[in-house]
């Protein structure tokens, strides 16, 4: 499993979470994905590398 975490500014929200994981998850094959308004970042869980630029 490989772990990336993206920092993201802008999330104010639970919401926010939700709309930036479904975006991910639409994106990319994940496994697991997580976002954090706190923190300002989101952790992505997947079996492959993702592409970066994309």
């Amino acid at each position: 499993m490989i772990q990336t975490t993206v920092k993201v500014s802008g999330m104010a929200c639970s919401m926010c979470e939700a709309h930036i994981n479904d975006a991910v998850r639409g994106a990319f094959p994940v496994e697991k994905v997580t976002s954090s308004h706190s923190k300002g970042e989101t952790v992505i869980l997947s079996q492959a590398p993702l592409d970066e630029n994309a």
